[in-house]
């Protein structure tokens, strides 16, 4: 893994500052500490810090063809390049090196932009070609590689994380008021957008190619949907000889791409949460390796019920890991600086602080881990996946009984400190969205701020022009319109929550610990067959990830299997009433903060109070504004 940046004047006789260039990339020393390189050809500079994976002796960076016309700077890894590269080989490309990186060019050569259509992994490059004078970026299907770029006037500038463009003075950081106003809807900047207004993320699954002054981007692949008559399976009553079928593909399928992920130079683990993703790695990395399997778990001093480690012993237990468990006591005010210097724009997910913490003690043992990421959203496995079932029954009932619930869901209390004020948390979101479409009540069960919230929480001098959030949700389900509602439902996390928020927070915190994150559930071929799978396959009544817990039956425990799903929590709300008690009023009533002139304070303090009186739960929205404010402290006031 690694953090590439570069520039390309536009001007052929206006040289890149290699200085620039090496400041670019010393900002991306956490994701790379094992090794620098620099290119620079006239009004060309690439640039690379390399964490060493695969050849490590001899798989430095930028690296160029036989003849040097082609140079590459690229961040991943290529988990089929062994190959491609005898393909290759057989075609009279000679490489200089084991590594997956010089494959990418030798492709290049072979089939030009579209060389991305043929790889299998993660990843984000970038490649200049001197013949051609042409720059080409691309970025891995899914988006677990991030890659951002400027275009200028006089330049185009790109980069793994925002801190290396913004190295470069001339970038502009002016605020982004539509990222802005989406991110207090869903907690992170949905893409193309950042929080600046002139640099943007290369959406997955994308390349963008400068030539001649003209810059293209385009999509090289889209995920399937699940089409009825191409499938000899009946959507609805599922017979157990289907099932055991598609069971048994899907643990193939999953085999082979944890297989595939177990390619690596240096130590390798797992982080094990005790939840059915992360055990069914660890079972299949164990039947797949000849070697003992080292496992990472984490917890927090009285999680209660949130400490999963007790599960994830189970499976250590079982498979005969080499297991690491530590125990955390976060501290607010010392993780917040990192969140803010290692996200580079407002990101609210607070399940990144323990995702960090993981990912530094893991590094102290391993260079990779594989995680469970992204089970979740290509199986079904959300409790909010089951809402149509629960809306097609409860709305059997009459319509007295259903007044009666909602008047009762308003006594509820509002806490995520136990189980069952959690569920008493769901049921009350569940009831105040069951009379809408389903695309409203997923938007609904995603959003932080509502419209309503979010008008009452602007100063007056905030623009009220902008474009509703719901709006990028809403183009996904309308492309997936002839679909069922979870497959449709499915479509739009796979293209917004899951690449914008779940794979920003592993990519950031595995790399702010020079650690490799890998993700054997997003494999593109298991994606792809997943999609196509009927959605009653994936919730079965009121069994979520029903094909994948019937798949993998036979290699774990039925306690782990048919466990209730927890999250990764940290007690935010807690710390709002206690910890952070003090420093967020001093935060939100600094004349900094008022004078920033965005939001109306008293709202803010409303909010603050109201929970801190335990009247409501406002921990994320709280938690939300105080990301914003601090990131705004860091990048806006200190230029």
């Amino acid at each position: 893994m690694c953090g590439i940046a570069g520039v390309i004047n536009y001007y052929q006789k206006r040289d890149v500052s290699k200085r620039l260039v090496q400041k670019m990339v010393s900002a991306l020393e956490h994701r790379g500490p094992d090794d620098i390189g620099i290119y620079v050809n006239s009004n060309v500079g690439l640039g690379i810090r390399r964490l060493s994976i695969i050849d490590v002796e001899k798989g430095h960076q930028p690296i160029s063809n036989e003849d040097s016309s082609v140079w590459i700077v690229y961040n991943g890894e290529i988990y089929n390049y062994k190959e491609l590269r005898a393909e290759l080989e057989k075609n009279h490309h000679i490489f200089k090196t084991n590594s997956d990186t010089e494959v990418i060019i030798h492709l290049y050569e072979e089939m030009g932009r579209n060389l991305v259509t043929r790889l299998n992994g993660m990843f984000a490059f970038a490649l200049w070609d001197t013949k051609r004078q042409t720059l080409l970026l691309g970025r891995d299907r899914v988006g677990i590689k991030p890659l951002f770029y400027y275009i200028g006037r006089d330049k185009l500038s790109f980069g793994s994380e925002l801190k290396a463009l913004l190295q470069d003075n001339s970038v502009p950081r002016e605020l982004n008021l539509q990222a802005l106003h989406d991110y207090l809807s869903y907690l992170y900047v949905p893409a193309p957008q950042t929080i600046f207004q002139k640099i943007k993320k290369l959406p997955p699954a994308h390349t963008l190619e400068y030539v001649d002054g003209e810059v293209s981007i385009q999509a090289y692949w889209s995920l399937p949907a699940y089409e009825p008559e191409s499938q000899d399976s009946p959507a609805g009553h599922l017979d157990s000889k289907t099932v055991k079928r598609y069971a048994t593909e899907v643990r193939d399928r999953l085999q082979e791409a944890v297989r595939r992920r177990l390619i690596s130079d240096v130590p390798l683990g797992a982080f094990l949460s005790g939840g059915i993703d992360s055990s069914a790695i660890v079972a299949l990395m164990t039947q797949a390796s000849n070697s003992q399997i080292k496992t990472f778990s984490i917890g927090f001093p009285n999680a209660g019920y949130y400490d999963e480690r007790k599960h994830a012993r189970k499976i250590v237990n079982q498979f005969n890991t080499k297991h690491h468990e530590f125990e955390v006591e976060p501290n607010a005010l010392e993780i917040l600086p990192l969140l803010i210097r290692y996200f580079d724009e407002p990101f609210a997910d607070s399940s990144a602080i323990p995702t960090y913490y993981l990912s530094k003690m893991a590094r102290q043992h391993v260079t990779v881990c594989l995680s469970g990421t992204g089970g979740d959203e290509i199986f079904a496995g959300y409790r909010r996946y089951l809402l149509e079932n629960l809306i097609r029954h409860y709305q059997q009932y009459p319509e007295f009984l259903r007044n009666l619930g909602m008047s009762i869901s308003k006594l509820l209390p509002v806490s995520r400190a136990s189980v069952i004020k959690e569920y008493f948390l769901l049921l009350k979101r569940f009831l105040a969205c069951q009379e809408s479409s389903p695309m409203l009540r997923h938007i609904s069960m995603m959003t932080c701020f509502d419209e309503d919230a979010k008008q009452q929480l602007y100063a007056k001098r905030f623009p009220h022009h902008l474009v509703e959030p719901r709006s990028r949700i809403a183009e996904f389900y309308k492309k997936t319109d002839q679909h069922d509602d979870l497959t449709r439902t499915l479509w739009a996390d796979f293209h917004t929550y899951l690449p914008d928020d779940l794979l920003v927070k592993e990519d950031r915190m595995t790399m702010a610990a020079s650690l490799e994150g890998r993700v054997p559930f997003l494999d593109h071929e298991l994606v792809e067959f997943v999609a196509s799978l009927p959605s009653t396959l994936k919730v079965h009544k009121f069994t979520t990830k029903y094909i994948f817990k019937e798949a993998m039956r036979p290699l774990l425990p039925s306690g782990i299997i048919d466990r209730r799903k927890h999250g990764f929590a940290v007690p935010i709300g807690e710390w709002f009433k206690h910890d952070l008690k003090t420093y967020a009023t001093e935060v939100f009533q600094d004349k900094t903060t008022k004078e920033r002139g965005y939001f109306n304070i008293d709202v803010i303090q409303a909010l603050l109070d109201e929970h801190q009186q335990g009247l409501e739960d406002y921990s994320s929205q709280l938690w939300a504004l105080l990301i914003f404010e601090l990131w705004c402290r860091e990048y806006l006031d200190k230029t």
